[in-house]
Formats: C-alpha cells, sequence, structure tokens
C-alpha cells in the first residue's frame, strides 16, 4: 500500500484525476477554474476510552485541516459526524488554514451527537438546517455565489446499520411510503428538498450516505437526476481487493485509538459521495481524486489516519 506523509498529501490529493465528464478530454476542458469540492465523515470518537480525548480529536482536526489546505482549499467542504469535541476544535483548526478564508455553516442541534458542517470561501447567500427522519441523522446546506451562478451544496450523514428502522408515519415524513428503510428515505427527502429549489445552476448532495451504488439509495437520487461525481469522472468502482476507490469498512484493531495509530488496513466499500445535478443549459465536466484513502507514510502526532472514513475532492465545471 502506498502511504504519503501529512505534510505531502499534495501526492495523494493533487495527483492528476482520471478521466472528466461525457463532454470530452481533460486536454479539451475549460481553463477556467473549477468549482472544488470536499466531503468527508471525520469520526465523533464518541466510543474511544474517555482518556484518550475523542481518539487524540485535537491532532486529528489538525491533520484534517492541514489536508484540504494541500487539497488547495476547496471552495465548499462538508464534514459529517461533528461530535461534542469537534464543535470547536474543527473550526479552529480551519481558522489556521487556506489564509483564514473559510466561513463555518451549521446548526449546534442540542442533544445530537452527530452533527454536519459546511465549510466555504465563497459568499454564502443562503443556508439551512434539514432535518432528514429519525435522531440523530440530519443534514446542512448553503447556497453559494460562484461566476457560473448559483451553487446549493448539502452535506448530510444517512443512517447507518446500527439506526436505520423501518419508516412509519411517526418518524419519516408523507414523501417516505411506509416500510421502507430510513437510509431510503433519506435519499426521497433530499431529492423532494432540491425538487422544491429547481433554480441552481448546480445542486450537490455529498457525504456519508451509508450506501453503496446500486441500491435503492443512491438508485432514488440518480433516478431525480443526480450524476455520481466518482463514475462521472471515469473514476473506477471500488475494489474491496486493493481498497482503491473505496471510502468505508476498513477493519480497525481494536486498541484504544480505535486502529487509527496503526498503518494496517484498506477500506472496502464506497459508501461517501458527491452527487451532482447540473440545470439545463450547464453540460458537466468532473474530476475527482480520494481524499485521506491511505495512511501517511509517517504518523502525523502518533496517528496513521484522520478518520475511519475516506473522503473525495471533486472539480466541477460548466460548459
Amino acid at each position: 500500500m502506498r502511504r504519503v506523509a501529512v505534510g505531502l498529501v499534495v501526492a495523494l490529493l493533487i495527483a492528476p484525476a482520471a478521466g472528466v465528464g461525457a463532454g470530452g478530454s481533460a486536454a479539451a476542458a475549460p481553463k477556467a477554474k473549477p468549482l472544488r469540492v470536499a466531503t468527508i465523515n471525520v469520526l465523533h470518537g464518541l466510543f474511544c476510552p474517555q482518556e484518550t480525548d475523542y481518539c487524540h480529536a485535537p491532532d486529528r482536526a489538525a491533520s484534517l485541516a492541514r489536508g484540504l489546505e494541500d487539497a488547495g482549499c476547496p471552495h465548499l467542504v462538508g464534514f459529517q459526524e461533528i461530535g461534542l469535541r469537534q464543535e470547536d476544535l474543527v473550526p479552529e483548526a480551519m481558522e489556521a488554514v487556506c489564509g483564514g478564508r473559510y466561513q463555518l455553516a451549521w446548526q449546534a442541534v442540542e442533544g445530537s451527537p452527530d452533527r454536519e458542517m459546511v465549510f466555504t470561501t465563497l459568499p454564502i447567500r443562503d443556508r439551512g438546517f434539514l432535518d432528514i427522519a429519525n435522531f440523530p441523522w440530519e443534514a446542512y446546506w448553503v447556497r453559494v455565489k460562484t461566476p457560473v451562478g448559483p451553487v446549493e451544496f448539502l452535506t448530510t450523514h444517512f443512517a447507518s446499520s446500527s439506526n436505520n428502522p423501518p419508516c412509519t408515519a411517526e418518524i419519516c415524513p408523507p414523501v417516505c411510503p411506509v416500510g421502507i428503510e430510513t437510509n431510503e428515505c433519506h435519499a426521497l427527502e433530499v431529492a423532494d428538498f432540491y425538487d422544491a429549489r429547481p433554480d441552481a445552476t448546480l445542486q450537490i448532495a455529498s457525504g456519508d450516505l451509508n450506501a453503496e451504488p446500486g441500491g435503492p439509495t443512491l438508485t432514488t437520487l440518480t433516478d431525480a437526476g443526480f450524476v455520481d461525481a466518482w463514475l462521472e469522472a471515469g473514476r473506477p468502482e471500488c475494489d474491496p481487493s486493493t481498497g482503491r476507490g473505496c471510502t468505508g469498512g476498513r477493519p480497525r484493531p481494536k486498541n484504544a485509538l480505535d486502529g487509527l495509530d496503526v498503518p494496517e488496513g484498506r477500506y472496502s466499500a464506497r459508501i461517501d459521495f458527491v452527487l451532482v445535478k447540473a440545470a439545463r443549459g450547464c453540460k458537466l465536466r468532473v474530476r475527482a481524486r480520494p481524499l485521506f484513502a491511505e495512511p501517511f507514510a509517517e504518523p502525523f502526532r502518533g496517528l496513521y489516519w484522520t478518520s475511519d472514513h475516506a473522503g473525495l475532492v471533486t472539480d466541477l465545471r460548466c460548459r
């Protein structure tokens, strides 16, 4: 497994991406600067031993922010699993990188151990919290001004297998049929939310969806007009035997830091996504690459991993 030191993650994060969208070759891509977006589940650390400070939460926040700076300071960044410790640590770390240009948009939901944060370097025109079905799952979105027009970016954490009950009238909204899993309901809620806001040049849904390609959750969103940026960029599907293209499911040794301090292991499933719907007149071109997909060559303050998920960095252009 190739490893990259945290101070040199450019080699992993900025390496030329495979392919572009259906619009043609990379050489023919417009020279205008693309809209760069990123997403990662940052690991709340709620189940780490108390003496580890949420599995070294301060150090993980610092390595997270440094990695995003090395990734070119994406214009829009979505974080999932903002735990009680991260709500202070992550904003402080992000203030220290990229010239202090990031603005924070989020809502600290009382009692929730698993919140979402959006950071952006672009002017915010609107923002809001989307309370998707069943506690503690949620989403947060912003509308930003960009050279190609208004862009809406949503980051979310869909239901995991630990809390994914069938929908009832009490826990799911009317848009979700009774009996479907909460996770699939979340996709219907995001599609319904964006259906009511059709005037953006790009609509972006990102995050840890706890679902794999081909399943009902992803199919709901692609049927609603969203494209999977990873595949649209020509990237290969997740290969569990090598970990390439995968973002979750890494077996972790059972130790005090849940395996974040050992270099072994690889991801085996693709459950984290950037999904994009382009307005009529925008011929979408996409580049995509992994974020924190491999352990650091040298430990950063004793850690080889920033989180238990890999993330994505995606460049988007309209032609």
